[in-house]
């Protein structure tokens, strides 16, 4: 599953949660209800687009370890080609062994990439995840939300209850201040 379809349900849960949990003076008031789009949460925050950008740094060092894996298969294959008639019996068995083993850690490589970039990838979503509802918790709580929800749950709802924009700004607004805690460690 990918951050933008866990993020939603899970942070309508959250804030269901904080909306029934609030104070009965709140409920004599008109509900306060506001939407976010997670989406665009994660798109255009800073600290979103830094995973992101790490999550694809590390896919691309795995594809340029695996590309140079193949091009010495591929070096193995023709050597093999080119010279296959040519070569002893002995000098030909050697250089299949060489791809067989090639090929061998190749799969591995293309296994163990795989692995590694879906282990980073769950946990910079629970992780991120875990910091998007913090933020909307907190900004809900300080504007005096009794609601916010996804706009993925919401079928409907008026664009001026949207405060996606304003969920960017305040997580953009935080993380300076979380950076220096984050590098201390």
């Amino acid at each position: 599953m990918t951050v933008s379809k866990l993020v939603p349900l899970a942070l309508a849960l959250v804030v269901a949660v904080f909306a029934l949990a609030s104070p009965p003076a709140a409920a004599q008031t008109a509900p306060k209800i506001g939407v976010f789009d997670a989406q665009r949460i994660t798109q255009e925050t800073a600290e979103g687009a830094r995973i992101q950008a790490r999550l694809n740094a590390l896919q691309e060092k795995k594809r340029g370890e695996l590309e140079k894996t193949q091009g010495d298969l591929k070096k193995l294959q023709d050597q093999f080609a080119a010279g296959a008639v040519s070569m002893t019996e002995d000098k030909r068995k050697d250089l299949l062994m060489q791809i067989e083993r090639k090929q061998l850690e190749l799969e591995g490589m293309q296994k163990t990439a795989q692995r590694e970039l879906q282990l980073e990838a769950e946990q910079a979503q629970q992780q991120w995840q875990r910091a998007v509802l913090a933020a909307v918790g907190a900004y809900g709580k300080d504007k005096g939300y009794t609601i916010l929800l996804p706009t993925d749950v919401a079928p409907y709802f008026s664009p001026s209850i949207d405060v996606t924009d304003d969920l960017i700004k305040a997580i953009d607004a935080a993380k300076p201040a979380a950076a220096p805690a984050a590098g201390a460690k």
